[in-house]
């Protein structure tokens, strides 16, 4: 009995920290002082999972719920003919590129905008400062957008914009650790 248990208690922190939705495939199996969780109902996503930071040096979320990470999958059929050759080429042009920078840049001013690898598909990154009332605000969003086949997986984090730079290697490395559906 002590031996159940003592499993039990080992595996619970790592299962406490992952996340997946089981219907599309969409999961996150976040690196230490992260933690995932089903994500609150949204329009835009068929599935969502929340993210927050926890322990000591943890980036600080922009927003009053703790939820410093949302990743969410939007099923795309107009994607399923499409090759992951051809997702790659079009995440690299710059016509693509720039419908992306002005889809953010509807929530604010892009400050930067890239192109990452994950799973084999090439992925927009962007940092964005939303405006509020016409002006900056005190935050942060780190944004990572992937096309596969199955449709269009976003991880969108709101920090304070004072952690945000010290933050946006730890929020990479989450960001490595998600799966988008294929």
């Amino acid at each position: 009995m002590s031996a159940l248990l003592v499993a039990a208690l080992a595996a619970g922190p790592a299962l406490a920290q992952s996340y997946g939705d089981a219907a599309t495939g969409l999961s996150i199996s976040p690196p230490a002082g992260f933690a995932a969780k089903v994500g609150r109902a949204r329009g835009q996503y068929d599935a969502a999972i929340d993210i927050s930071a926890t322990g000591a040096g943890a980036p600080k979320p922009s927003g009053r719920d703790g939820v410093l990470c949302t990743l969410g999958f939007k099923a795309g059929p107009q994607n399923a003919e499409v090759t992951r050759e051809a997702i790659n080429e079009q995440m690299l042009r710059p016509e693509w590129q720039q419908l992306y920078r002005d889809m953010f840049g509807k929530i604010g001013t892009v400050s930067e905008l890239v192109a990452f690898e994950h799973q084999g598909f090439n992925g927009i990154e962007a940092v964005v400062t939303p405006q509020v009332d016409g002006k900056p605000a005190p935050s942060r969003l780190a944004v990572f957008a992937l096309e596969t086949p199955r449709g269009r997986t976003v991880l969108s984090c709101g920090l304070d914009a004072a952690g945000f730079d010290k933050a946006l290697p730890q929020l990479r490395q989450l960001r490595e650790t998600m799966h988008a559906p294929e």
